[in-house]
């Protein structure tokens, strides 16, 4: 669970203490409702975000080695280095296209 879900549920919690105490039931029921049905939907959006926050980490990280071999193929010369760096190139680029599904599917 992420600080921003633990400091929900804690504040969730600290209401409903404060609402038991001043003797408001049905604001504590309310409240414990709120938790029961909010938490789920709370920890399915962070742990999408959290995929998603992971996917653009990878697309970035392919971007950067993308980068790296076409300056490499620009000084390469001709032979097995070059189909080498080809072959790279073309497995990140295919890399690169699953990745931007992924993001897609997730936003």
């Amino acid at each position: 669970m992420s600080s921003w879900t633990q400091a929900w549920v804690n504040d969730y919690l600290d209401l409903y203490n404060y609402a038991r105490r001043i003797g408001d039931s049905e604001w504590a029921e309310d409240i414990l409702g709120k938790l029961r049905n909010q938490k789920d939907t709370l920890l399915e959006e962070e742990q999408k975000s959290i995929m998603l926050r992971e996917l653009l980490a990878s697309y970035d990280r392919i971007n950067k080695q993308l980068v790296e071999i076409f300056s490499k193929l620009r000084v390469a010369s001709e032979g097995y280095q070059t189909e080498s760096l080809h072959e790279q190139w073309f497995k990140l680029k295919l890399m690169r296209i699953n990745i931007s599904r992924k993001i897609l599917q997730h936003q």
